[in-house]
């Protein structure tokens, strides 16, 4: 085996991130990293296909998504396979992709069966991970400071959900970092999209009315630039799609949105749910597309607490690259008891539906009311991970700076 591809996968879109040693590659679709959920006999996959369905017509803020289609729908993944085939130069249809790994980063809403999807669609077998657990691998493959010991919280913010979990670090003198979960998973129903159509809603409110449909798909991505720029500024000038089809310039203030209605509830719940998940942490790890918005991480950060938020510079692909990451990394994960821990949630949990020939068993582990974990909740798996003996000893994959 000669490597690991991580695949996150959000409401609208999904970015595989491709790991053969030094640090994963998202490997996108040949015009974005957001491999978009479009897919069609008459408009092709990924980004081509969402372009072609915004071909004709004004924008408006409904039309955004009007291309999303089931992110586990075979056709999809069949593309999906495709893609990556051709990214190695492989063949696209000649069975699963040799020597590849699939880790699928299994948020709320994954499908109980998700790994069927994977290998049906010939990119063989895969693993399962949780979005705490891969932004946890995101953040011990990075390099800079290691992470610190004592009570850790796990913030993973997708694009419709936000996952919190608490660890303790534990570091033995000269030994290898070790992370206990203390706690279960927190689920909130809020992620960055509230955040996306906030900004493309207050874009489009000001734009003329012959302003293409053509262009939302670059409205979209000018949204999460916009984000990264306000980290460093209180206040930017909106310069993405459109910016020459606005009647007045728009001027885009972090503190203003925050307050709107439409994200300032979710951020309430963050601050709550942190609380509740882990009161004094030493250290959060906050990561996941959603994680752009500084406001996000401002409601984490507790002056009182003095706990350091660490949020890596790509956040777009943190949950893919860490779940590349998982099957050399899980052996610092101390195993979780059989009986695992209990999913708490708050609100209406996103859910994806089932494929109709798969019966009510397709549905999300995840649901609206605290269950009982089944058995194949995305927890760390007990033991040390074995490598295919085709594939680099994994001490040779770890950066220098993880090496005993």
């Amino acid at each position: 085996m000669s490597g690991f591809l991580g695949l996150d996968v959000q409401h609208s879109s999904t970015v595989p991130a491709l790991l053969e040693g030094g640090r994963p590659l998202p490997v996108g679709d040949g015009l974005r990293v957001w491999i978009p959920h479009a897919y069609g006999d008459a408009l092709g996959w990924g980004s081509a296909a969402a372009l072609r369905s915004l071909a004709s017509g004004r924008a408006t803020a409904d039309r955004l998504l009007e291309w999303r289609r089931d992110p586990w729908d075979a056709e999809f993944w069949t593309g999906l396979r495709g893609r990556v085939a051709r990214y190695l130069g492989l063949p696209e249809r000649a069975g699963p992709v040799p020597g590849y790994r699939v880790v699928l980063c299994a948020g709320p809403g994954t499908p109980a069966d998700a790994e069927e999807y994977v290998e049906e669609a010939g990119l063989g077998g895969a693993l399962r991970v949780g979005p705490a657990e891969a932004l946890l691998c995101r953040r011990l493959a990075s390099p800079g400071a290691p992470l610190s010991t004592g009570a850790l919280l796990a913030v993973a913010v997708g694009e419709r959900w936000t996952v919190l979990a608490p660890f303790r670090v534990m570091r033995s003198d000269g030994g290898p970092v070790v992370l206990t979960r203390t706690g279960p998973d927190t689920v909130l129903a809020h992620g960055g999209g509230a955040w996306t159509e906030l900004l493309v809603g207050q874009v489009l409110a000001r734009c003329r009315e012959d302003a293409p449909a053509a262009d939302l798909l670059a409205l979209a991505d000018g949204v999460q630039e916009c984000a990264a720029r306000l980290a460093q500024a209180d206040a930017v000038e909106w310069q993405g799609a459109y910016a020459e089809r606005l009647f007045a310039p728009l001027v885009v203030r972090g503190a203003e949105l925050a307050a709107d209605p439409a994200v300032a509830e979710g951020l309430h719940e963050l601050r709550q749910a942190a609380r509740a998940a882990l009161p004094h942490p030493a250290s959060v790890v906050l990561g996941g597309p959603g994680s752009v918005w500084p406001a996000i991480r401002s409601a984490l950060t507790d002056p009182g607490a003095g706990a350091h938020v660490w949020c890596g510079p790509d956040p777009a692909t943190d949950l893919a690259a860490g779940a590349a990451w998982w099957p050399l990394l899980r052996s610092c994960f101390a195993p979780v008891p059989s009986a695992g821990h209990p999913v708490r949630t708050a609100g209406a949990v996103p859910r994806i539906p089932a494929q109709p020939d798969r019966g009510p068993e397709a549905a999300s582990s995840t649901t609206s009311a605290p269950p009982a974990p089944p058995a194949d909740r995305s927890a760390p798996e007990p033991g040390p991970f074995s490598p295919d003996s085709r594939c680099a000893d994994p001490v040779e994959v770890l950066p220098p700076w993880m090496r005993p």
